[in-house]
Order: structure tokens, then C-alpha cells, then sequence
């Protein structure tokens, strides 16, 4: 039964109207309910995108740690590089100047190996010499009239006083004039060799004589064996001549002390060389001079006089 409706009185009125379907409410409801859906889908989505964002970004850290690992090993690598490259490129410069270096080695060795070489060459021409020489006098060697020896590297013609000077005297006898001409004939046939004649004495005081002690002797007998070896044809700019006294003993026996030598002499180039900071006081274009003939410092000029240029001429072989 239907409920009527009663008017402000309380009386009884019209019967109340039906209420109409509340479209706005449901229009509301569902319109709240769509979006709590999309909310909620989109929330969803936002969630696994947050979530593949956060996924993406902790790969993105350990991407990006590994390449800051890269990149540090990079940049080591890149340094270790320039330092090894560097390094080599001292090594280089250090094994430029060695080489350099030792071009310049090779260079003096070879220099040095052309002047050992021809060192070599002018010993060997020292040696024929020498042994020529030594040819040469063999048949006064065996006959005991001269004696060749080495002394102080050099070759020494040794010649006994008493077969060319009479005691205390600078003149020589007349086999001594034969055998110093013979001496000087053979000794012509070097004309590149020069020679030291060297007049020594014994110990034993001088009596009686013209000289003053045993030095002077020694030095005028020297100056007269070589101005008969210059007679006997020898070029007198070969010659020096030159009186040891008796600081120069051979031996005991004063008779073997009494002497006199010719020893050959080293040519310029047989000699090592000198140093450079020396110089070289020679004029352009001037040859160099031979050496003075020396003589005994403070020694008197001999008062003997030697023989003259018209000595006897030695016999016809």
C-alpha cells in the first residue's frame, strides 16, 4: 500500500512522486571507477617503468663503473705508452750518440790501424836495414875487427880503440883509417839511415896527454872517426857525432870499455807520434832540418887536429 505524503499541517496530501534513476550519481561513479582504474593501470605502469628505470639505472652504474675501470686502464695504458715511448725515444738518441760514437771509434781505428800498418812497414824496412848491415860486415865481424850488438833497441857497430887509436891519442892509426873507411863504404849504401858515432873511454886517468880527461878524448876520437866516414863518401847530414867519457861501460875489462860505436839511428817516421798540443814550429814549405851533432855539454874543443880531407885513400879492392 502506498505511503502517502503529508503537507506542513499534517494533513494528508498527494501521493509522492516516484524518484528519478540518479544518472549523475552512477555517471559519477563510473567515471570514478574508471579513473581509480586508469589510476591504478597507470600507477602499474609507472611502477614497472620506475622499476625498469631503477633496473636500468643500477646497469648504468655497474656499466658505468666498468667504463670508468676501462677508462682508468685506458689512461694508464695511455701513459704507460707515452713513458715506454719516451723511453725509447731517449734509447734511440742515446744509441744515435753511440753510434755516433762509435763511427767516430771506427774511424780513429782506422786511422790508427793505417798508422800501426805503416809503423809496421818502416819496422820492417828498419829490420832489412839492419840485417843488410849486418851482411855487409860480416867478414869484419868474423875477422873480430867489429862487433854488431843491440843496445837500447838500436843496432850497434861496436869498433875496439885498440885497432884504430893509439892510447891517450885522437889520431887514427893507419889500420884504423882502413877500417874506418872500410866501415864508411859499406854504411854509403844507406843514404835514408843516420847514424851516432859515439867515442867511449875506461875510467883510468889520463897521463901525459893533450886532452883533458877521458870525455874530451872520447869526443875528439868520434869527431875523427866521422870526418873519415865523411871522407869516406857518407853524407856528414847522416852523421852525428858525439863522447860519452866512461859513463857508459860495457863490461869490467877497461879494454872493452875503450870503444867506439855507430849506432843506427830510428828515422822520424819509425817514432811515435808526438801529441798535437806540442805544434809544429817547422816554416811551410821548409823540410825539416836534421838534428845538430851533439857533443858533451862543457866539453873543451879537442886541441888535436883530425886528419885532413887528403887522407890516404884505402886500397883497391
Amino acid at each position: 500500500m502506498a505511503k502517502f505524503d503529508t503537507d506542513e499541517i499534517g494533513k494528508p496530501g498527494k501521493p509522492p512522486k516516484a524518484r528519478p534513476f540518479p544518472w549523475r550519481l552512477w555517471l559519477f561513479a563510473l567515471l570514478m571507477t574508471a579513473g581509480a582504474g586508469a589510476g591504478g593501470y597507470y600507477t602499474w605502469q609507472f611502477r614497472q617503468k620506475a622499476q625498469a628505470a631503477d633496473d636500468e639505472a643500477v646497469t648504468l652504474r655497474t656499466s658505468t663503473s666498468k667504463l670508468k675501470a676501462e677508462t682508468d686502464d685506458a689512461v694508464k695504458k695511455k701513459t704507460d705508452c707515452i713513458n715506454l715511448l719516451d723511453a725509447n725515444n731517449k734509447k734511440t738518441k742515446d744509441q744515435e750518440i753511440q753510434l755516433t760514437a762509435l763511427s767516430s771509434n771506427l774511424n780513429a781505428s782506422k786511422d790508427e790501424l793505417a798508422a800501426l800498418q805503416a809503423q809496421r812497414a818502416e819496422t820492417e824496412k828498419r829490420l832489412a836495414a839492419i840485417n843488410d848491415i849486418q851482411r855487409q860486415f860480416a867478414k869484419m865481424i868474423d875477422t873480430g875487427q867489429l862487433k854488431a850488438t843491440a843496445r837500447r833497441g838500436s843496432l850497434v857497430l861496436s869498433l875496439p880503440s885498440e885497432v884504430l887509436f893509439p892510447s891517450g891519442i885522437a889520431d887514427l892509426s893507419k889500420p884504423g883509417e882502413m877500417t874506418i873507411y872500410e866501415v864508411g863504404f859499406a854504411l854509403k849504401k844507406f843514404p835514408e839511415r843516420r847514424f851516432l858515432v859515439v867515442g867511449h873511454a875506461d875510467d883510468q886517468p889520463l897521463k901525459n896527454s893533450v886532452y883533458k880527461d877521458n870525455l874530451e878524448l872520447s869526443i875528439a876520437r868520434a869527431l875523427t872517426v866521422t870526418r873519415f866516414l865523411v871522407t869516406a863518401g857518407m853524407d856528414p847530414k847522416n852523421l852525428v857525432a858525439a863522447g860519452a867519457g866512461d859513463s857508459d861501460p860495457v863490461s869490467k875489462d877497461r879494454a872493452k870499455n875503450r870503444r867506439i860505436e855507430i849506432a843506427l839511428l830510428p828515422a822520424i817516421n819509425e817514432l811515435p807520434p808526438l801529441p798535437a798540443s806540442l805544434g809544429d814550429d817547422t816554416a811551410k814549405g821548409e823540410a825539416p832540418r836534421p838534428a845538430p851533432r851533439a857533443e858533451a855539454p862543457g866539453a873543451e874543443a879537442p886541441r888535436a887536429e883530425a886528419p885532413k880531407a887528403e887522407a890516404p885513400k884505402p886500397p883497391a879492392k
